[in-house]
């Protein structure tokens, strides 16, 4: 299995994170994937954390700047909440302004086309 699968459906980009860790490594590459879609044209982007327990700083950053360069293109970066544990960093954050985050990833893929509200 990899540690990041691209997978399409109905014209969204889900890049699914099958790791518990993700630290500046993982967002080395992690970066370097989200640059090649949104270069490719590919904006409608869903990022799911379900299966991660830990996020560290440097990984957040590469999250906030994929949502920042979607942000620029006037499109707007959904998220599948992590577990619990990895919840963490995003409640220390004010991550609102900055993505969106759902329960579950059909949550997030349906937002891209109907009135979908994030989790608060």
């Amino acid at each position: 299995m990899e540690a990041f699968e691209i997978i399409y459906v109905d014209g969204v980009i889900v890049i699914e994170v099958n790791l518990i860790r993700l630290t500046i490594e993982e967002a080395i590459a992690f970066r370097k994937i989200v640059e090649g879609e949104i270069n490719s044209g590919r904006t409608k982007l869903v990022i799911d954390l379900s299966k991660c327990d830990y996020i560290d700083s440097a990984f957040f950053g590469a999250i906030v700047s994929a949502s920042k360069m979607l942000i620029d293109l006037g499109f707007k970066l959904k998220v599948v909440k992590p577990t619990i544990v990895g919840e963490y960093i995003f409640t220390y954050t004010n991550y609102r302004k900055v993505f969106d985050k759902y329960k579950t990833r059909e949550e997030a893929i349906k937002s891209f086309e109907e009135d979908i509200q994030p989790e608060s």
